[in-house]
């Protein structure tokens, strides 16, 4: 427990009692960053809810931005756009086309370059246009993806963790990397997997008289292990593309991963389910 709570502490801007430091515990503790997204994801639906309410006199065309704005500044707050300035400064360092060791340099520096910004732009930019997309769609799936896709980006991140070194002699992501083990990627695994399927099931939860096809149902178990297992692929690729320009992630890098992955996510949840659902 106090290393999930050193975990949420330092992962999140969430309010938290003062907790003695251990960094062999906030290391193994890694495995359980998936609930981390899972209170993030509960955050967002709370404030969703609650602008809904402000919104709902408004048009729908007018509403509908406001509220992906809503999820957008949600999670950048609760978060302290702690992985977006990792999403950057990898950017940076990656497309810098420099020798290993100057990568490792520029990502080091706080300051703000060229491809950094470019990298938040866009990224900022597709957000809005997959979740727009989305709700445009779904809006139960938009709601899913909100609830989920901290949880999945997450785990990603652990995956890394799981995958490759640390590119560094020292830095607080080592500290991650060489506590997670395969024990505590099944750990994350399991905890995705299970979280994910049953927020399929919300609905039933929530409305005792909701009821959908056994078939239907089937279907979309189905496409949520697919989707789960490509985004497992594509951070374990990623994180050998890392290690191959730097010799091995970094905390940067695994910031990056888990920005990038949900932005990946929100697509393949647009996608994916085309092929099974109809």
């Amino acid at each position: 427990m106090k290393g999930f709570l050193l975990l949420l502490s330092f992962m999140t801007r969430i309010p938290m009692p003062k907790t003695e430091y251990d960094e062999e515990k906030l290391g193994k503790s890694m495995k359980y960053f998936p609930v981390v997204g899972i209170i993030v994801g509960f955050i967002l639906l709370f404030f969703c809810i609650i602008f809904n309410f402000i919104f709902k006199n408004l048009n729908y065309s007018t509403a509908l931005p406001l509220m992906i704005l809503v999820v957008i500044l949600t999670d950048l707050i609760t978060t302290g756009a702690l992985h977006l300035d990792g999403l950057a400064d990898t950017f940076d360092g990656i497309f810098s086309y420099r020798s290993k060791h100057k990568m490792l340099e520029i990502m080091k520096d706080s300051r703000l370059g060229s491809n950094g910004a470019l990298a938040l732009i866009l990224y900022f930019l597709l957000k809005f246009v997959l979740f727009y997309s989305l709700i445009i769609e779904s809006r139960e799936l938009t709601l899913y993806a909100i609830m989920t896709y901290p949880v999945v980006a997450r785990f990603c991140s652990v995956v890394s963790c799981a995958s490759s070194p640390y590119a560094r002699g020292s830095g607080m992501g080592k500290t991650f990397v060489d506590n997670t083990k395969t024990c505590g990627l099944i750990v994350a695994t399991v905890i995705t997997l299970l979280y994910t399927i049953g927020m399929l099931f919300m609905p039933f939860i929530l409305f005792t008289n909701y009821s959908l096809p056994i078939q239907f149902i089937m279907k979309s178990i189905l496409a949520i292990l697919i989707i789960i297992g490509l985004l497992g692929l594509f951070a374990y690729a990623f994180s050998k593309l890392i290690e191959r320009k730097i010799g091995g992630i970094t905390g940067d890098t695994l910031g990056a991963l888990l920005e990038i992955s949900s932005l990946v996510y929100i697509f393949l949840l647009l996608v994916i389910p085309t092929f099974f659902i109809g």
